[in-house]
């Protein structure tokens, strides 16, 4: 493949070039590439679905066609037109009998010629059994019974194939894991119960009807064809599960159908003998009122003795329930059995049907968001399966067999599995195995912890702390703010105090002169004058008066205030000019 989502195989060695471990495989290095450039979903299509679909057309180029391919099975020799193309060089020019032998090797054209066959097998059996059941077999009973026989030696290939010398227990045990594998042996084991049953003359129709129901189970395993497509092949996981769903639900429906079968049949008919007609009134009847078959005889308006057998002893007509003497008016407590009815007809149809769907509902739902995965683990085992098979569709497959047979039987050649599907990992190999399993454990929890913070209770809680966090952030910044003030307010004061120590120095230095002057000294504020504080609880300093060497402006009465000085009080001029 040169392209896998639109990214090419040039440009990724222009981008990664400084990456030595680039290989000459093309899907090989775009693997490396993508966990590289921590791509997960480019790593997945190319470590899983690009593998799978190169073996998938084996020796083919995916590119081709299909309808190229259906020509070319049912005419080969247009193989030798070029018609349909080859991955390798060597093989589109190599002579006609290799170009066939590779062409009908691709297990895709292995599958495409065993679905052919299938259906004509099947349309082969519904002409036998409908047009063509004669007491002696005809020679299209023949074509069948040597159709199925290849089908039962395929089958015991496959459960014998043991290229990993795995044992024939363990082998047995695999075989019969995979559902499709039991519906083939119930198909195979119903058909030789049908077979011996009409090869005797006097069992010659019920043989016909287990034939009939074999044809059935046939039919059911054409439904493995649908695997290799993405949208019906999930569909098919639903319809099994959903069968399980059924299985549980019956067991609830089987007892309110009972339940009411036998209340019914108990009120209206007394000592009924017959086993045939007790299975229609206790079980058949009330199934079909489910789905709106009401029972004739559940009141008097469609009372009809000419429609019953008064004694029972008709065995085409049911018994009449309870009546007069004269036969024509009913005895049964109408009432009852109409609530019986009502009742009956309310919990199935409405609760148990609507039940029913609800789990159906479910179960679509839940596959439904698997449906990717679910695809390519059915696209994985059908693409093992038709790898591994003989070309050759039923019934010329039983030519391949004996090639087999010869080949292991007589020559002792042991069977090897394909080199591109294989068990054992060689060393290398399989660390390579472990680091991309070990990429995928890391992809896995991160998913798993970006879910985990998606949810709401998540989002509210790391809301919730990162709101603590920064109340405490804003706290301690408070703090911080609130003593970095303090320092600032203590660190002015303390120069303050210098300054008026300053003063003092220089005021009484002058006077000390004779250089004072006569005039008073301006008054600055009583209040501001008188007093000075520091600002730190407890800690008084002396008056700015005292320090100025002005006792007498600070008499014993005056009541030194806390306050700072106001505009007003800083602003003689504005007091001398209010005063003119």
């Amino acid at each position: 493949m040169n392209l896998v989502q639109g990214v090419s195989v040039r440009s990724l060695y222009k981008r990664s070039s400084g990456h030595g471990t680039f290989t000459m495989d093309p899907v090989r290095d775009l693997l490396i590439w993508a966990i590289i450039q921590n791509r997960r979903e480019l790593a997945e299509i190319i470590w899983a679905q690009a593998f799978l679909t190169r073996v998938w057309w084996g020796e083919l180029r995916v590119d081709n066609r299909l309808w190229r391919v259906f020509l070319c099975m049912l005419a080969f020799p247009l193989l030798l037109t070029g018609l349909v193309s080859f991955r390798e060089k060597g093989l589109q020019a190599a002579p006609g009998l290799a170009r066939v032998r590779a062409f009908f090797n691709a297990p895709v054209v292995i599958f495409y010629l065993n679905i052919l066959s299938y259906f004509s097998f099947l349309c082969l059996f519904a002409y036998v059994l409908v047009v063509d059941f004669q007491p002696s077999p005809s020679w299209c009973e023949h074509l069948i019974y040597l159709w199925l026989f290849s089908v039962v030696c395929e089958e015991l290939r496959q459960l014998l194939y043991d290229p990993d010398g795995c044992g024939l227990r363990k082998m047995a045990l695999l075989y019969f894991s995979d559902f499709w594998n039991k519906l083939d042996i119930a198909a195979i084991l119903l058909f030789i119960a049908g077979l011996a049953c009409r090869l005797t003359r006097a069992l010659l129709y019920a043989g016909r009807i287990i034939l009939s129901l074999d044809f059935i189970m046939f039919c059911l395993r054409l439904m493995h064809i649908f695997t290799i497509s993405k949208t019906l092949g999930p569909k098919i996981i639903i319809m099994k599960r959903m069968m399980k769903d059924i299985f549980f639900f019956l067991f609830l429906l089987t007892m309110w159908v009972v339940s009411f079968g036998v209340a019914k049949q108990a009120i209206l008919v007394h000592n009924e003998s017959r086993v045939d007609w007790i299975f229609r009134g206790v079980l058949y009847q009330p199934y079909l009122t489910i789905f709106g078959q009401i029972p004739a005889y559940i009141d008097s308006v469609n009372f009809n003795p000419d429609q019953c057998s008064p004694d029972g002893t008709d065995p085409y007509k049911p018994k009449c329930p309870e009546s007069d003497a004269s036969g024509h008016q009913p005895l049964f407590p109408e009432w009852l059995t109409v609530i019986l009815l009502c009742l009956y007809l309310l919990f199935t149809n409405i609760l148990l049907l609507n039940l029913l769907i609800a789990m159906f509902n479910y179960t679509f739902q839940q596959v439904q968001e698997h449906t990717d995965q679910i695809w390519k683990f059915q696209r994985h085992g059908l693409i093992e399966e038709y790898q591994g098979r003989p070309p050759a569709p039923p019934p010329l497959i039983l030519l391949s067999h004996l090639h087999l047979f010869i080949k292991r039987v007589v020559r002792k050649i042991p069977a090897k599995r394909h080199k591109q599907l294989k068990n054992k990992l060689e060393k290398n190999e399989e660390a390579d195995l472990l680091l991309w399993e070990m990429y995928l454990k890391e992809s896995y929890l991160q998913k798993q912890q970006d879910q985990q913070r998606q949810r709401p209770e998540q989002k509210v809680q790391d809301i919730s702390d990162r709101v603590d966090t920064m109340v405490d952030l804003l706290e301690t910044d408070r703090v911080k703010r609130f003593g970095a003030l303090k320092q600032r307010l203590a660190s002015l004061e303390e120069q303050v105090a210098q300054t008026a120590r300053a003063l003092k120095w220089i005021v009484k230095a002058l006077r000390d002169g004779g250089l004072g002057s006569g005039e008073d000294i301006p008054i600055l504020g009583e209040g501001w004058l008188c007093s000075f504080d520091s600002g730190v609880c407890g800690e008084q300093r002396q008056p700015l008066g005292l320090l100025l060497g002005l006792e007498e402006d600070c008499h014993a009465s005056a009541k030194c205030s806390r306050d700072p000085p106001t505009p007003h009080q800083l602003d003689p001029v504005g007091d001398v000019q209010e005063e003119t």
